[in-house]
Parts: C-alpha cells; structure tokens; sequence
C-alpha cells in the first residue's frame, strides 16, 4: 500500500511538472531598472548642469517583437526652460530577426512637463519625436536617428541672425561595441555625430569609453565622455544653458560618467 501510494505521489509529480513545461512562455515579458547617475548625459551633452540625477526605465516586449516602454529623468532648468525639471520618454518599435542579427525600427517621444520659451512671439515647446532604425549583431550596434517634431529639442533660433528656423529633419548616427571582456565584465565603446538641420553651427560628435561590471541584480559603470560642442563661436554663445540668474553653464567637453544601477 505504501508503495503504490508512493508511486502515485510520483506520478502525479512528474504529470504536474509536464504539464508545467507545457505551458507557452507569456506573450509579453517586461523589464525595468532604476539608476543614479553623476551626471545625465545625452549624446554627450549634460542635462543636468555636470550634477547627479536619478533615472527609471520600464520595458515590455511582446514574444512577436513588438515591443513598448517609458523612461524618467530629471533634467536641468537651464536645459530646459520653465518646466518641472523633468524628462519623460514614451518609445516602442519593433524587432525583426536577420540571418546575422536584428533589425530594430522604432520612435521615441522626449516629453518635458510645462518647458517652454519665447522666440520671435512665438511659444516654443523642448518636445521632440525621433524615428529609429538600427542593426544588431551581438556586440555590435549601428544606429540612425531622424527627427520628425518641427524642432529638435527646442532648438530654432540662429544664434548669429536671430531667425526662427525649422530643425525638423535632424540626424544623429551612432556606432556601439559591448563586448564581455570577462564573465560580468563588459567594455563599452560607443561614437556618434548630431547633426542639427539648418543649425549646422551646433553640430558635434562625441566618444564614450567606458567598463560596466554587473554583481546579481546590480550594475556597476564607469566611463570617459567627450562631445565636440563649440562653447561660443566669435563671441556668440553656443552649448551653453543659462540659469534664471544669467549665470551659464559649458554643458559639452571632457566628463566622467558614473552609474550605480537596479535591476529587476
């Protein structure tokens, strides 16, 4: 009796877990992280001031390829007129699998609650909409961004004439290396060009070099940074942003980035 008993027992374990490893995988799988930074830096450019901020992220993706996700950051008043000090981008796209790698076609909105300023009369918005394609094989990452909002990030007015223009059409392409250098280890290598349309005066390119060690749940980062961002040029100031109180801030250059990050 007791033998039966326990081969009954066995069985119905082993049905339990067959019938477990039947079960299809989710459709949608989701992913998140939060990290304190040293200093926000997009494409080499601070949004902070060089001050240290808190950043979120939350990512869905659906077993199709489809995928959704929102990220959070604070942001610099002097970045960012008159708005919250705050940053929220809203992306999603889509990833196709290749013979060598994936295809990766997605926008992304940059949202900063109530920034906005005067030029010419007229009340301009820092919202901006990219569209994304990149490629990637493993370590490797090619991306190309194009701006479809009327202005890049705010930027309209000719520092030199003071004429209104329309920066729609903006680009930036960037080449990413992640390889591990041992088990947790990863170096990160990363070059971009920004190219502001009718604004070629702000044009730059920056270069990041940098190591990330990752222990369980934690992430570690360290890295160099440079963009080419002119200061001013003949006199006129260029990568700087203004405090309320007049004073400004070089916000391109050399810096060190440092990142502690969560994930879950």
């Amino acid at each position: 009796m007791t033998i039966t008993r326990t081969l009954l027992s066995l069985l119905t374990l082993l049905a339990a877990g067959a019938a477990s490893a039947a079960e299809p995988a989710p459709d949608w799988t989701e992913s998140g992280n939060v990290s304190l930074v040293s200093d926000y830096l997009f494409r080499g450019v601070s949004q902070t001031q060089a001050k240290p901020t808190v950043q979120a992220t939350l990512d869905f993706t659906h077993a199709s390829g489809w995928y959704v996700g929102v990220f959070g950051s604070g942001v610099s008043h002097a970045a960012y007129n008159n708005g919250g000090g705050a940053e929220i981008d809203l992306y999603g796209g889509y990833r196709a699998p290749l013979a060598d790698g994936t295809l990766d076609a997605g926008i992304v909105t940059y949202w900063y609650p109530g920034a906005h300023y005067l030029a010419s009369g007229k009340d301009i918005k820092y919202h901006t909409q990219d569209a994304k394609l990149a490629w990637n094989m493993g370590a490797f990452n090619v991306t190309g961004w194009v701006t479809l909002s009327k202005y890049w990030f705010g930027f309209t007015v000719d520092p030199f004439s003071g004429q209104r223009v329309d920066t729609r059409g903006s680009a930036y392409a960037e080449v990413n290396w992640n390889p591990e250098l041992a088990p947790g280890l990863v170096l990160n290598l990363h070059a971009g060009h920004q190219s502001v349309r009718k604004l070629g005066m702000y044009n730059f390119y920056d270069l990041k070099a940098g190591v990330t060690k990752t222990v369980g749940n934690w992430a570690f980062a360290a890295a160099a940074v440079y963009n080419s961002g002119d200061e001013s040029r003949n006199g006129t100031p260029l990568w700087v942003f203004y405090n309320a109180d007049g004073s400004g801030k070089y916000v391109a250059q050399k810096r060190v980035l440092l990142t502690v990050t969560r994930n879950f």
